[in-house]
């Protein structure tokens, strides 16, 4: 039997003094690629830079920084799509355990919670890592429930090779003590989110109802950041905290404390808000929120602001769930993302692949959604709308087999869009 072996593509990238890249494709398929490439550095090197990590520049906490091997194979992620019309996942969103302290007004997992069911152990959540490697994805997010609170959380950290991607985890801060911070960054972790719900602590531990949690989620990812990991806060937008000028002051205060990045998601009708679209901002409040990303983002300061009224609009990137995202449960349960409560399969029965290739197939989520699916009216009213209000979530996606496609909601916009909004 003649065999050969055939070079198909490697990529080559460098980072001049100015922090600008360049990069080169080699292989068979470098003139598709060499193409593309210039592209994707075009894009990378209009961000703006919020710090260096070993030597190389860091964009923001969602992508890998670069020129690193974990950057260079999402770039590659981007050129297999090209090359093979097929999407692949860049971010897996893993929830390794239900637990967590905290009892907030607003959980978005709380529905996701069975009771007396069997958590994933650490084994087939390191299966669940890899299977999503092998898909492509270059960010491992764990969460919960609370991530701290699992146990073997530096041996998951541990399990996912430097080489292909980076680690975060969104936690509360109540675990984020300083030794655990050193556990963490010994262990691999490359940056974290802290949940800060408002600027002022008291309003903040109201709504999560642990006394004291605002200032010991700072004190922790401070001391995170004293050990080399990159840290970020995490908010969200609602109707008040956007007119009280609550939104622009936790911005100012994540300035003034040190942070390397705030990200601020939509106030998103899932778990206990499922129900609750009066909270779904207006269009006007979003062009609002955009402004202030903008201001903040673009400023001479070195922190980082995304909001998701940008990155998930048509002006943006659109929906990432199903398309360069997924979610796991802590039972297995893949969902296209952690706000969009329905399941496309569960990993203990068979592997992720084909429940990803089952998702990117759906004639509902088969194209990247110009808008995020949990707030857009016409998805809703198709799938929330029919779950039962005591009904366990995610709700399988079989028991949507006998109704008719959604009219498409496509973003009409050239690849790599992931690229284009900072995130993914």
């Amino acid at each position: 039997m003649l065999k050969e072996n055939f070079h198909l593509l490697s990529v080559e990238m460098s980072l001049d003094e100015n922090g600008k890249l360049s990069a080169k494709a080699d292989g068979a398929f470098a003139p598709i690629a060499n193409t593309y490439l210039p592209y994707l550095v075009k894009v990378l090197n209009s961000l703006k830079i919020i710090a260096w990590k070993d030597g190389r520049v860091v964009y923001n906490l969602y992508n890998p920084p670069q020129p690193s091997k974990a950057g260079i194979r999402a770039l590659v992620r981007k050129l297999k799509e090209r090359v093979f019309g097929y999407v692949f996942p860049g971010t897996a969103n893993i929830a390794v355990t239900a637990k967590c302290q905290c009892k907030c007004v607003h959980c978005s997992f709380a529905r996701f919670k069975k009771t007396g069911a069997k958590e994933l152990t650490t084994e087939q959540l390191k299966s669940a890592v890899k299977q999503s490697l092998d898909l492509g994805a270059n960010l491992i997010i764990f969460v919960g429930g609370e991530p701290l609170l699992h146990p073997d959380i530096c041996e998951l950290i541990r399990s996912v090779p430097k080489d292909k991607a980076i680690v975060s985890i969104f936690t509360n801060g109540w675990a984020l003590t300083d030794e655990t911070a050193k556990e963490l960054a010994e262990a691999g972790l490359d940056n974290l989110y802290v949940s800060i719900d408002s600027p002022v602590p008291e309003e903040h531990d109201s709504l999560r109802g642990i006394k004291g949690l605002f200032q010991r989620a700072i004190d922790g990812a401070l001391a995170a950041k004293e050990r080399g990991i990159l840290v970020g806060l995490s908010t969200y937008a609602t109707h008040e905290r956007l007119a009280s000028g609550k939104l622009e002051r936790l911005i100012q205060f994540a300035q003034k404390t040190g942070f390397h990045e705030v990200t601020i998601f939509d106030c998103v009708p899932s778990g206990k808000f499922l129900r609750n679209v009066d909270g779904i901002l207006t269009r006007e409040e979003k062009k609002r929120i955009v402004e202030l990303q903008n201001r903040y983002h673009w400023s001479e300061h070195p922190m980082g602001v995304i909001a998701q009224a940008w990155v998930n609009s048509p002006e943006g990137a659109g929906c990432f769930g199903a398309f360069s995202q997924l979610y796991l449960t802590p039972y297995g349960d893949v969902c296209p993302c952690d706000f969009n409560p329905i399941s496309f399969g569960n990993i203990l029965e068979e592997p992720l692949e084909k429940i990803w290739f089952r998702m990117t197939h759906h004639p509902d989520f088969c194209y990247r959604h110009a808008t995020c699916r949990m707030q857009t009216p016409a998805y809703r009213k198709k799938y929330i709308d029919p779950i039962p209000d005591d009904a366990t979530l995610p709700v399988p996606i079989s028991n949507y087999a006998d109704l008719p496609p959604l009219p498409k909601n496509e973003l009409k916009k050239p690849d790599p869009t992931t690229l284009e909004s900072g995130m993914r």
